[in-house]
């Protein structure tokens, strides 16, 4: 299962505008000349604000996408979920966004911190980013302090994830790790940690959700 490169969260918290919310993505879809696809997102935190279920969330996309004849690719999001309540999404959703923005700064073992740093000696030195003028430099401490700081934040999400594929198969969904709930942005350099942490981990995170700062 496969997200197209761009995608729209309709943010749909109380189910109420699935067929609103869809023909605008259409109309703006058919003016704009830009393929995306609509994500029915909701977490647990706002299921448990409102007393909803994430079946409801599965309901009106489905009734949006019926009523309104629309053919192309749609998903409903399991939405900053974790191990303690994922199970609750299992059965309805085909997005999972696995949030592990408390697990950020939890030490991992010494054992696994080693065995990342040395898969990653590659790359110490001057680090050269694509889109980004100035190259870092990547020394061993910087590295492993980083390793330090999101290591586990990122097996964690594998936990997740491998919990999620052993009940709907990894081809049955789309995984996205989020740490965006935090109180600092990520660096370049973080997000080139996270991301080969993320691939050493097995996860095919098709998205990642950063903190984003406005900038």
């Amino acid at each position: 299962m496969k997200i197209s490169k761009y995608s729209f969260g309709t943010g749909d918290r109380f189910a109420q505008q699935g067929e609103a919310q869809l023909a605008a993505m259409m109309k703006a879809r058919q003016e704009l000349g830009i393929d995306f696809t609509p994500v029915w997102n909701k977490s647990n935190r706002e299921h448990n604000i409102v007393h909803s279920e994430p079946i409801g969330t599965r309901q009106e996309a489905d009734d949006a996408v019926k009523a309104l004849q629309y053919s192309g690719a749609y998903f409903v999001d399991a939405d900053h979920i974790n191990m303690n309540n994922v199970d609750r999404f299992i059965d309805c959703c085909d997005f999972f966004t696995l949030d592990v923005a408390d697990y950020i700064g939890k030490p991992a073992s010494e054992e696994s911190i080693a065995a990342f740093v040395k898969a990653n000696e590659k790359y110490l030195g001057e680090l050269q980013i694509p889109g980004i003028e100035q190259p870092f430099v990547l020394t061993e401490a910087l590295l492993r302090e980083k390793a330090e700081k999101f290591l586990f934040a990122v097996q964690e999400a594998g936990r997740i994830y491998r919990h999620i594929a052993q009940v709907k198969a990894a081809d049955n969904f789309i995984p996205e790790v989020s740490m965006d709930e935090v109180d600092e942005a990520q660096t370049p350099i973080d997000m080139f940690i996270i991301l080969h942490a993320i691939a050493l981990e097995g996860i095919p995170a098709q998205t990642i959700a950063p903190k984003f700062t406005g900038r």
